[in-house]
């Protein structure tokens, strides 16, 4: 038996992730746990599919157990994802290989690129751009290139740059976690290009919001109706527009993020902008990115603070398992360094960090709730049972 981790969105689950999880078996192996983000995710929106359809799509296709990433880890930049996630797949203690897709498909790069982020030189670099008012993404691929161009190259990529945040966060906690990469094939993650039956999620949801035939990029495992009940992103525009243009300043300032007074340009943006990528263009500065801006405003309209974002992952959540997965689970049992919850009950014996946590989940899913294109009422997170394949 060889455990291996991942970490996704599975926003949706398409024909790329199959393919991934039949190519981490090639690699030896035998039972696949995923961290996946609930229904919010990193981009700064709502999940197109609920996670419990999500979730489900991936056990019927190659992934043993899903465990939910909290929403204020899900929520975060490339570093607080990937550093909530990987805590989570040490804490499982039974992890041996973290498996992710790169552009580069070499893990040993990816580890020196790592390591020359980490060292003191780079981050005096870093820190001297910074100053210019430059985003941390720029300052830092420009750190880079003045010691190793190559290595730079590397960090202009986005599965990249995760993978390297990946191997930092394993270093920074010691993990004996190996991390492996394989090469990305067909079309990007971002890209409105398709190749075969692949093609990258952004362009699959734009197909679904626009009432396109994505079936050729899908694997035949979404049935039923709860399948068909995407989001409505005008729903959740006019519920963050509303909230953005109510909420204090003070409110704004608490959100992860938020620093140098951009809270007050939020403020007046909210109101001068008609729709959110109006606002959002408003907002934008050199220093803050359209995804950083889009963060920090899903942060504030979900009441998620920096205090909330700085609480260590408090438990490993149960989302869906199959046979394979039991076994996993019944490991973890004995080796986690984490408590394993797979129902609301578990939350209550917890302290009262992993409450929070849970209680922004469950705003978090209210909210998500209301805004799919059949709205469905609200508890669903209190209400929830995993799902088994």
């Amino acid at each position: 038996m060889i455990i291996g981790g991942t970490v996704a969105e599975f926003n949706p689950f398409h024909n790329g992730h199959a393919g991934f999880a039949a190519r981490a078996r090639e690699m030896g192996i035998t039972h696949l746990i995923a961290v996946m983000s609930g229904n919010f995710v990193q981009r700064g929106e709502p999940a197109i599919l609920p996670a419990p359809v999500r979730a489900k799509a991936a056990l019927e296709c190659g992934v043993d157990l899903i465990l939910q990433l909290p929403v204020t880890y899900a929520l975060s930049g490339a570093r607080g994802f990937a550093r909530g996630a990987v805590e989570m797949l040490d804490a499982c203690g039974v992890c041996e290989k973290l498996v992710f897709g790169s552009e580069c498909g070499n893990a040993d790069i990816l580890r020196k690129t790592a390591s020359l982020i980490e060292s003191k030189e780079v981050n005096e670099k870093i820190r001297a751009y910074l100053e210019t008012g430059m985003t941390y993404a720029s300052a830092r691929e420009n750190a880079v290139r003045e010691i190793d161009p190559a290595a730079a190259d590397i960090i202009k990529y986005p599965n990249n740059i995760l993978g390297v945040e990946y191997i930092g966060a394993l270093s920074e906690i010691s993990s004996s976690i190996e991390a492996v990469t394989v090469a990305r094939t067909g079309a990007m993650h971002d890209s409105p290009l398709t190749s075969g039956e692949i093609a990258g999620g952004m362009e699959i949801r734009r197909m679904m919001l626009e009432g396109e035939k994505a079936d050729a990029f899908l694997p035949d495992v979404y049935h039923g109706k709860e399948s068909q009940n995407i989001v409505s992103l005008n729903k959740f525009e006019t519920a963050v527009l509303c909230r953005m243009r109510t909420i204090s300043t003070a409110e704004l300032a608490k959100a992860p993020d938020v620093s140098e007074g951009i809270e007050n340009r939020i403020s007046a943006c909210a109101v001068s902008g008609a729709t959110l990528d109006e606002m959002y263009g408003k907002i934008k500065t050199k220093r803050y990115t359209l995804a950083r801006i889009r963060r920090i405003i899903v942060n504030s309209f979900l009441g998620i603070t920096a205090d909330d974002a700085a609480i260590p992952v408090p438990y490993l959540r149960v989302i869906g398992f199959n046979d394979r997965g039991a076994e996993i689970i019944r490991m973890m049992k004995e080796n986690a360094s984490l408590p394993v919850v797979s129902k609301t009950a578990d939350i209550a014996a917890l302290d009262e960090r992993a409450k929070r946590v849970f209680s922004l989940e469950c705003r978090a899913t209210d909210v998500y709730s209301a805004c799919l294109t059949e709205p469905v009422s609200g508890g669903a997170e209190k209400d929830f049972r995993p799902v088994i394949v």
